[in-house]
């Protein structure tokens, strides 16, 4: 007998005597990383919001500028807190709704919601940071002016075209650099509740 024969029947024997892992088993895995995945959203999602009321307490636009901004836009950074604060409640209910689910297409069904969620909810925090962006440097850029007034009176092309250019370019800076820090965070777990849900279909099929 060669050496390599006598490797596979070794190797076989050794297989033999290896624990094989029940349906049951890879399913309480699976449930388990998926659970665990969603947890860590939500307290992501936790930490997220309190680092944002934290600078919006102790950091204002308007404070290097020297320009009050309009409460209006006060008004629109609760509203969004609102919003968010409707997104850790679904994150929350994800992760109960997975933690509860005891057959792999409920499984599979929270993980598509999970993800969904996750989604939306990037979409929207970006979304918002964009046109508050945008909003506040033509804001202060016109009041830097003498008001609105003043610069549409005395405004040309080239004053449209800096304000515009200044406002578009650092709210793409600052969106992607949000979103770097997003597929950090969240594109981790992501990827991980991907994986779990190609390996759920698996035992489905």
């Amino acid at each position: 007998m060669d050496e390599l024969e006598f490797l596979k029947k070794d190797w076989q024997k050794k297989e033999k005597e290896l624990p094989k892992l029940s349906y049951e088993t890879i399913y309480a895995m699976m449930l388990k990383k998926s659970s665990s995945s969603i947890k860590w959203i939500f307290y992501i999602s936790l930490i997220e919001l309190g680092f944002g009321i934290l600078v919006g307490i102790f950091y204002h636009p308007s404070f290097e500028k020297g320009i009050p901004l309009p409460s209006i836009i006060d008004y629109v950074t609760y509203s969004s807190m609102l919003v968010t604060l409707y997104f850790i409640f679904r994150f929350y209910k994800n992760h109960k709704r997975v933690s509860t689910t005891s057959t792999v297409k409920g499984l599979l069904e929270s993980i598509i919601k999970a993800r969904r969620t996750v989604r939306q909810y990037i979409i929207f925090n970006l979304s918002f940071a964009g046109v508050l962006m945008i909003a506040c440097i033509i804001y202060i850029y016109v009041m830097q002016q003498g008001g609105w007034n003043s610069f549409v009176a005395n405004a040309d092309i080239k004053d449209y075209l800096i304000i515009f250019g200044v406002s578009i370019i650092s709210t793409v800076i600052i969106i992607g650099f949000f979103l770097g820090i997003y597929y950090l965070l969240y594109g981790i777990l992501m990827r991980r509740l991907k994986r779990n849900y190609n390996e759920l279909k698996k035992m489905e099929v």
